[in-house]
């Protein structure tokens, strides 16, 4: 669900769009340009609120290095510092960057993928 809420939430800023150049959970290997969205384990979820922290991890893909590093920077920036915000229904107390953009690899073909962490705090769905 946080990844259709924030993929969502990209799509309606003009960043890319969901099942075009944007993928929740994988990355296919078309098209060159992309950015994918994944959940990684985050804290445990609150005991005296119905709060959770699940971790986003958002990759950029791309043929053009400073392509691929100005996609993610305005993801991040658009991202970073979300806050009191109201995704499909879910409040988002926090969206926070846990570091800077990264590069990953290169893969097989010769394009370059970011990444950035984030640290999310919202209510339970």
């Amino acid at each position: 669900m946080m990844l259709e809420q924030i993929g969502n939430y990209i799509q309606a800023q003009g960043v890319a769009t969901l099942e075009v150049d944007m993928f929740l959970g994988y990355m296919p290997d078309q098209p060159d340009s992309c950015v994918a969205l994944f959940e990684y384990a985050g804290a445990p979820p609150d005991l005296h609120w119905g709060g959770e922290y699940p971790g986003l991890q958002v990759r950029v893909r791309n043929t053009s290095y400073s392509a691929a590093r100005a996609k993610i920077e305005n993801i991040g920036k658009l991202l970073h510092g979300a806050h009191e915000t109201v995704l499909s229904g879910t409040r988002f107390l926090l969206i926070k960057a846990t570091g800077s953009p990264e590069v990953l690899r290169r893969d097989g073909s010769n394009r370059v993928e970011f990444f950035i962490n984030f640290e999310t705090i919202k209510e339970r769905d």
